[in-house]
C-alpha cells in the first residue's frame, strides 16, 4: 500500500530501553515514510536561529520552578529562565505542525500526539517493555553497567512522563491516551514495527 495519495502522522510514546525509537524507525522505512526523533531540535533551531543546544537542554523537561530551584540551588530563579523553557516547547510544536502539514512521517515522543490531535489520519502508539527487559536491552545497547542502566531508566523515564503531563491533559503511558499500548518484548523491535504497519493498513481500509 502507498501513501502519497493519503497523508498519515504516526506519532509513538516510548519508555527508556522499550526500543520506541527502533521500532519506530523500522515503521517508517516499512511505510517509506519520512522518521523524525532528535532531527526535530535540529529543525526548531535552525527555524529560529537559536543553537541546538538550547532545545536539548530542555528537550522532553517541563518547566517545573521547584524542581528547577533544588537542582540547581537557585531559589531566586527569575521569571524569565521558565518562560524560556515554555517558548522552547512553543516553537518545537511549530515545527511539528509544519512537517504534519507538508508530509507523512513518524514522530517518536515530544508530546507530537498532543500537538498534533486535532489532525486527520493520525495513530498514536506506546511503546512499553518489562523493566529487566529494558535494563538488558539498554546495557548491551549503550555498552554500561546495570545500575548504571536502571538510573538512566528511572531518571528518563520520570522526566517523560512530568514533561508529557505537564503540556498535555493526558497521562504518559496509560492507554487510554493512545490508539495502541504494544510490549515490544513479546514480538522483538522489526516485529512490533510489523504488527503496528498491519494496524495502519487496517485501520486505512476500514476507512475508505
Amino acid at each position: 500500500m502507498e501513501y502519497t495519495d493519503k497523508k498519515i502522522i504516526i506519532n509513538i510514546g516510548r519508555q527508556v530501553g522499550a526500543g520506541g525509537f527502533e521500532v519506530g524507525k523500522k515503521l517508517a522505512e516499512l511505510l517509506h515514510i519520512d522518521f523524525y526523533d532528535k532531527a526535530l531540535l535540529q529543525l526548531a533551531a535552525k527555524e529560529t536561529g537559536l543553537d541546538c543546544c538550547y532545545f536539548e537542554d530542555a528537550d522532553e523537561t517541563p518547566t517545573n520552578r521547584l524542581e528547577y530551584a533544588l537542582s540547581s540551588n537557585q531559589m531566586n530563579m527569575n521569571s524569565e529562565t521558565v518562560l524560556s523553557r515554555d517558548e522552547l516547547f512553543k516553537i518545537q510544536s511549530e515545527v511539528i505542525r509544519e512537517i504534519a502539514n507538508k508530509k507523512s512521517c513518524v514522530i517518536v515522543g515530544r508530546t507530537s500526539d498532543y500537538i498534533l490531535r486535532d489532525y486527520p489520519s493520525c495513530f498514536n502508539f506506546f511503546i512499553h517493555a518489562p523493566f529487566d527487559k529494558r535494563v538488558e536491552w539498554l546495557m548491551e545497547k549503550d555498552k554500561i553497567s546495570e545500575r548504571r542502566a536502571i538510573h538512566t531508566i528511572y531518571k528518563i523515564d520520570k522526566q517523560r512522563e512530568h514533561y508529557y503531563n505537564y503540556y498535555t491533559n493526558k497521562k504518559w503511558g496509560q492507554s487510554a491516551s493512545y490508539h495502541l499500548c504494544i510490549d515490544s518484548s513479546v514480538l522483538g523491535f522489526n516485529e512490533s514495527a510489523l504488527f503496528l504497519k498491519s494496524f495502519v493498513e487496517n485501520k486505512l481500509t476500514i476507512s475508505k
